[in-house]
């Protein structure tokens, strides 16, 4: 019998606050059925603090984490998981066999230096024909999402596994948000939809591109 949504959530942050943006990440797994993976935490001299510290240097960060995450995997031979860096936080998402290569992954994820948290959203080998219907459905995702204004501004990856929509990256509101969750729960065939959406306003800036000071 198939195992029925693996669920991994890592959400913990252990240790001590570093400078800048720069903290420990660790690992942490509730639910599903294949549970039980360790808290891993990363050693105070493998943070890069010089690299990851202030708001700009933390988004240009996100994007060497995203690559670094990317090619660790590849080396490894991980190849069913697709991993996304959003504020120096981790996600995973994909589809294993066995436990064991899951372990593997999420124990690659922990090797990066910088990450502070790591999430993961891990499913049980699809067939390939619900490989197919997947790539279809993330095909009239993908139309649906390109259709509306709505979203124009908003950083969105969509995945789908075993007819799972999940959605990863940064809106300007909460409107955007919520509009993207009710678009993927629209589009037929979609059984669950997976938010992992952060909220994060983008500053105003005025008609040269220059920020507005907060008030």
């Amino acid at each position: 019998m198939l195992i029925k949504n693996l669920h991994i959530i890592c959400v913990a942050v252990l240790g001590l606050a570093l400078a800048g943006c720069a903290v420990y990440p660790a690992v942490q797994v509730a639910g599903g059925a294949m549970t039980g993976y360790d808290a891993v935490m990363i050693a105070d001299d493998f943070i890069p603090r010089d690299s990851v510290e202030g708001g700009g240097q933390c988004r240009d960060a996100d994007v060497m984490l995203e690559r670094r995450l990317r090619e660790r995997l590849k080396l490894q031979n991980i190849n069913t998981v697709s991993a996304h860096v959003f504020d120096r936080n981790a996600y995973l998402v994909g589809q294993f066999p066995e436990r064991a290569q899951a372990d593997a992954a999420v124990n690659v994820a922990t090797s990066v230096q910088g990450l502070k948290v790591i999430n993961c959203k891990f499913y049980p080998l699809t067939s390939p024909r619900q490989a197919q219907n997947d790539t279809l459905l993330l095909g009239k995702l993908t139309k649906r999402f390109g259709e509306t204004r709505r979203l124009d501004d908003i950083d969105l990856r969509v995945e789908v596994i075993r007819s799972n929509a999940i959605l990863i990256g940064e809106a300007g509101t909460y409107d955007q948000k919520t509009a993207a969750v009710a678009i993927a729960s629209e589009v037929g065939g979609v059984e669950d939809v997976v938010d992992y959406i952060v909220v994060k306003p983008r500053p105003q800036t005025t008609p040269d591109g220059e920020k507005v000071a907060e008030k």
